[in-house]
């Protein structure tokens, strides 16, 4: 689908195997019919695009809260604007042997303070993170609340909270699910202001394997 401006003007219809009509207030087109040929960069980005769609779905609560304060462009939501920052920017390799970069992910984004000197444990079915309170710094409040994820990329699952300890407290605990076999774990952590009005940049925590022989 695009968005015309310009020559087209506000025409609506269909002109050979496109077809023109008025969303939002706005001119748009979509190809109809069955499209037998992709160009390589087309295919390129529904490559990026189906990475990236799989990997924010099971997160979509956490980054509605981490993407609500975020400016954006008129008639974009929170997904919007997640997928604009992590499609180009948390994907790695050459077409067509792209992955996801998840040391690049971003989960939030805003002005409060980040996490600093992160560290993160794994305690059974249990990860322990641990944060500098940096009290100091520019826009921190000893009570921020922290929000946690885990995200478990062979599963295309995750867990996560979004009204953790306070920011003064330099610790929590997010609670895993039961796991029964090998299974990586991505983590990151962010802020919230205590009246929930901006974030901060969510901060990549680190990977961790759960592996039962070492529990």
């Amino acid at each position: 689908m695009g968005i015309l401006d310009g020559a087209f003007g506000d025409f609506t219809g269909r002109i050979g195997n496109m077809v023109f009509y008025k969303l939002n207030g706005k001119i748009v087109g979509r190809t109809i019919g069955k499209v037998d040929s992709r160009s390589e960069s087309q295919e390129e980005i529904l490559m990026r695009t189906s990475l990236i769609s799989p990997f924010l779905t099971p997160l979509k609560e956490f980054i509605r809260i981490g993407f609500k304060h975020t400016p954006k462009p008129q008639d974009w939501d929170f997904y919007s604007v997640a997928t604009s920052l992590n499609k180009p920017g948390a994907i790695m390799g050459k077409y067509p042997k792209l992955k996801i970069n998840y040391k690049k992910v971003i989960l939030s984004k805003g002005n409060v303070s980040p996490a600093k000197d992160v560290k993160v444990s794994l305690n059974d079915h249990q990860l322990q993170f641990s944060w500098k309170p940096d009290l100091e710094a520019k826009n921190a409040d000893a009570s921020d609340q922290v929000m946690l994820v885990a995200y478990f990329p062979e599963m295309l699952k995750a867990v996560f909270v979004t009204s953790g300890a306070r920011r003064s407290a330099g610790t929590d605990m997010l609670q895993l699910p039961t796991f029964t076999e090998r299974t990586i774990i991505e983590t990151y952590i962010s802020f919230i202001t205590d009246e929930r009005n901006d974030v901060s940049d969510s901060v990549y925590a680190g990977r961790l394997t759960w592996n039962k022989s070492l529990q």
